[in-house]
């Protein structure tokens, strides 16, 4: 068994709850969208060329 971490050195594409729907940004993007789930906005980062990312999705803040 490897120490090794897939996720270290990845992109982080970061999801917030905005009333019912999500914020998200990631790299080369500010705080932006409308989105209806977390699909979606992982969706649309694969469409801008992030081809891999870790998701950091916060649901209620505290």
């Amino acid at each position: 068994m490897s120490d090794h971490d897939d996720q270290s050195g990845k992109p982080v594409l970061s999801a917030r709850l905005n009333g019912t729907t999500i914020r998200a940004k990631w790299p080369g993007k500010r705080w932006h969208g409308k989105y209806k789930d977390i699909h979606e906005a992982c969706d649309a980062a694969h469409a801008d060329g992030l081809g891999s990312f870790v998701i950091d999705y916060v649901t209620e803040e505290d």
